[in-house]
């Protein structure tokens, strides 16, 4: 239904909760899609998703019905829209570009409804929080990050054969920043396009890319992402003079590797104080532990618990037990046995 209505905001996109919408919201359309057509149950239907807008937060919405022909004109011509009568569900992370763990499904077959707004919100826009690209092996996959990064290589587009069978184009470019690792970015359909008016050593600003792995390492889904090509600011300014630098100087960028389950770092070794410590994920790895004093156990989501290493009798010290420290919860106790080669060194 396509009509003008001039009514005051219900409610904010941060003030909706998780069921039945229980007030209409007006918001900025951007990053609207196209209308795609799917069948259920013998019944072609259509769907197309935007991401609305406003100066509290962002959402995806998805529109349904058997002709959005002219619900998507109204969002693709107008500047504000009021949605009303959705369900607010939890986000596919596999299809959501904001940082919203929630998203308005709307069937306009029922109680849903589009309008377009003359009250158009004022939206400040949105200050890019930037990760270092060596950072993003401690972020959780699916999650999306903003990134900012010199072009050090770039494929242009190219069509492609999906395992679906479906010819589809796709462009990558693999960037690069101060901490010297380089993360590869891929842009696939009409994302692509945009592909062609970049070079080597363009800055790329990318907003909401999509954290995944390939082939064991971490890459960037960008297909939904906001690019900005050499914006002028300082941070751009600040880039540019580097790369220039680090490519006349042959600087080598090393490639990310792995991502770390739960965002945790993973592997690593900790000195504190005379202490010999080791961070890893489990499952435990019973590998050596010569000359380890204490292991930290990450069970994700925040939680880490500290063993100490000592060995299981005086006399002996061909196996070592894992004792929990004197902070850890007496009602989880745990210890493991036998360690192949795990004797510390006295």
């Amino acid at each position: 239904m396509a009509s003008t209505i001039t009514k005051k905001i219900k409610a904010n996109i941060s003030g909706l909760k998780l069921g039945y919408m229980n007030a209409a919201v007006t918001g900025l359309v951007t990053d609207l899609k196209e209308i795609r057509s799917y069948m259920k149950n013998d019944v072609r239907s259509e769907v197309f998703s935007f991401v609305l807008v406003d100066d509290s937060a962002e959402m995806r919405v998805s529109v349904f019905g058997k002709d959005l022909r002219s619900i998507w004109e109204v969002c693709n011509t107008s500047d504000a829209v009021r949605i009303a009568g959705g369900m607010v569900k939890t986000s596919d992370p596999r299809y959501n570009s904001t940082n919203n763990p929630m998203e308005v499904s709307l069937s306009v077959d029922s109680k849903g409804s589009i309008f377009r707004s003359n009250e158009v919100p004022t939206v400040s826009e949105r200050a890019c929080n930037y990760t270092r690209i060596s950072d993003l092996q401690n972020v959780r996959l699916q999650e999306n990050v903003d990134v900012l990064g010199a072009i050090d290589t770039l494929q242009p587009p190219e069509e492609v054969m999906t395992k679906a069978g479906k010819r589809i184009n796709v462009a990558k470019v693999t960037l690069v920043d101060q901490s010297c690792r380089s993360v590869s970015c891929t842009f696939w359909g009409s994302s692509s396009d945009q592909a062609v008016n970049w070079s080597v050593g363009d800055i790329l600003s990318i907003r909401r890319a999509k954290v995944q792995e390939y082939a064991g390492a971490v890459v960037l889904g960008c297909t939904c992402s906001e690019v900005r090509l050499n914006s002028d600011d300082t941070e751009v300014t600040n880039l540019t003079d580097w790369y220039t630098n680090a490519k006349q100087s042959d600087t080598e960028f090393q490639p990310l590797g792995a991502p770390c389950p739960s965002g945790a770092v993973g592997g690593s070794s900790d000195q504190r104080g005379s202490n010999r410590r080791v961070i890893m994920q489990l499952p435990v790895s019973h590998e050596s532990f010569r000359d380890v004093d204490e292991i930290v156990l990450d069970f994700g989501e925040g939680i880490k618990k500290l063993y100490r290493l000592v060995p299981s009798c005086e006399s002996q010290l061909e196996s070592t037990r894992i004792d929990w420290s004197t902070q850890a919860d007496e009602t989880s106790r745990m210890s493991c046995e036998d360690f192949s080669g795990s004797s510390r060194n006295q």
